[in-house]
């Protein structure tokens, strides 16, 4: 969704802003865990097509978890445990969607007993027909500011 015919907007600054923070993160040595989305058969995002790929490769012995549904713990019954036994009890949700994947799988990680904070600029999402990418990353992340309190 960084790369392909149809970009998420200011998708080389969120980008960016992304890597960036992956690159702290593995500096701090604080675990890294991708989520990869793997999308149902002819759909864009199903696996092995364009949008099914990870945008930043992933570093040694990071985890990399797929998912069939919006909530990566819906996916994951097992998640939330394999998460607490590497002893993770906070997690930090990036990417795309926002209004998607990063506000049901915060939702979810909420629900199975995690801390869970998300920063604004690093997500985003697409217009839509009525509202902007930022305005609707803007509502989510408001959201979502109330719901992990």
């Amino acid at each position: 969704m960084f790369f392909c015919l149809w970009p998420v907007p200011d998708a080389p600054q969120l980008l960016s802003r992304i890597a960036d923070r992956v690159l702290a993160a593995r500096m701090d040595s604080t675990p890294v865990i991708w989520v990869q989305n793997d999308g149902p058969a002819g759909e864009l995002d199903a696996p092995g097509l364009p949008y099914w790929e990870l945008a930043l490769g992933v570093g040694a012995n990071e985890m990399v978890v797929r998912k069939t549904t919006q909530n990566v713990f819906e996916s994951n019954p097992m998640l939330a445990s394999e998460l607490r036994a590497k002893g993770i009890f906070e997690l930090e949700l990036i990417g795309l969607q926002s209004e998607m994947c990063l506000r049901a799988s915060a939702l979810g990680a909420k629900a199975a007993g995690f801390r869970v904070s998300a920063d604004r600029s690093l997500h985003g999402t697409y217009d839509q027909d009525d509202k902007s990418a930022q305005q609707i990353s803007d509502e989510v992340q408001l959201e979502l500011e109330r719901a992990l309190r």
